[in-house]
This record gives C-alpha cells, structure tokens and sequence, in this order.
C-alpha cells in the first residue's frame, strides 16, 4: 500500500496496445462529476425516501455535514480497497487525493476481472448504506449516520455512473485495467 497526493498512480509498465479498448469516459475529473449528478439525484433521492420509510425525517445540518464528510470518506476509500484482488499491503493499491479533482481515491494498477471491478466500485455504497440502515433500523434516528448515508450516497456517484459505463461497453469475462485515471478493458 502505497500514499500519494495530487496525482494518480501509474503502472509504466503497462502501455495499453491494440488489444485493449479504452472505456469511452472522461479523462477529466471535473466532466465525470458533472455526468454523475444524475446519479448523485437518485442515490441521494433513494436513501432520503428510505429513511421516511423508516420514520427519519431527514434534515440538513451543516456542522454534520462536515463532520460525516470527514468519516466516511476515508471509510468510503478504505472499503474500496479491502475489494481489491491483491491485499492491502501489495504495491499495487494505492490511497491518494487529488486536489485537481477535489477528490479522495483508492487504486489499484493490476488487472482484475470486470465483475471484480464492478465490486470493488459498488461496496462502499452498499456496505456503508446497509450497515446505516441497520444502525437507524435498531437505535433509532441518529443525525450523524443519517448524513453519513445520504452523503456516501452522493459520493457514491462516480462510481455509480464507472458501473454503468462498464455493464454498457465492457463484455461479461473481460479484463479491465486502468492506466492513471482511464480504463481499458481486453476480452480474456
């Protein structure tokens, strides 16, 4: 496991040739957050009704706000790479932020199968959804925890739109690797 700041993590040697086809995404940070929104409205729409179903009136507190922000990223980024498929302490994951983007990441510069990535993108949203769920389910209405689910939401959205980009342009037993920020994908 590997620290680094304002950059993206780089396997020179992996130059991606003629049998790797480039996910059609945005190289820049800031397009890909703004393709997101959509998905930044139904993630957070979602955890916002669930919660009603519940009985939690969600309301927006702005000193929670950054408090939850601060604890769930690091988690967020955490739980990312516990589904990586080498362990923590392998050379290829990495944890970073990029002040370019404005953006916490955890990576990995090896090649995994595009289910496995889809995991890794998702687990996040879905373990830290559920286990918040759980928590309201049995204790009850917690303002902390209910910021940490509707903000993980939101930043689940990249993810969540990297997930549907690869189930549109990536086939079911295909490779994937990324190259810095951009994805590549071969057929086995």
């Amino acid at each position: 496991m590997r620290f680094i700041l304002n950059k993206f993590p780089d396997d020179e040697n992996f130059q991606p040739d003629e049998d790797w086809t480039p996910l059609k995404e945005s190289a820049n940070l800031w397009i890909v957050q703004l393709q997101a929104i959509p998905f930044m409205i139904v993630n957070v729409t979602l955890m916002v009704l669930f919660m009603r179903l519940i009985g939690v009136n969600f309301e927006l507190n702005t000193m929670i706000m950054l408090i939850s922000f601060l604890i769930f990223m690091p988690i967020h980024e955490f739980i990312h790479a516990l589904f990586f498929p080498e362990k923590l302490w392998s050379k290829n994951v990495f944890f970073g932020f990029t002040f370019k983007g404005f953006a916490p990441f955890a990576a990995y510069i090896g090649e995994m199968k595009r289910n496995t990535f889809i995991k890794v993108l998702l687990a996040p949203f879905i373990i830290i959804t559920l286990l918040g769920f759980l928590y309201l389910i049995i204790f009850g209405r917690n303002e902390l925890i209910e910021h940490i689910i509707v903000f993980n939401a939101l930043g689940s959205c990249a993810d969540c739109l990297c997930v549907f980009l690869i189930l549109r342009q990536v086939p079911q037993y295909a490779k994937v690797r990324n190259k810095k920020i951009r994805t590549y994908w071969k057929n086995k």
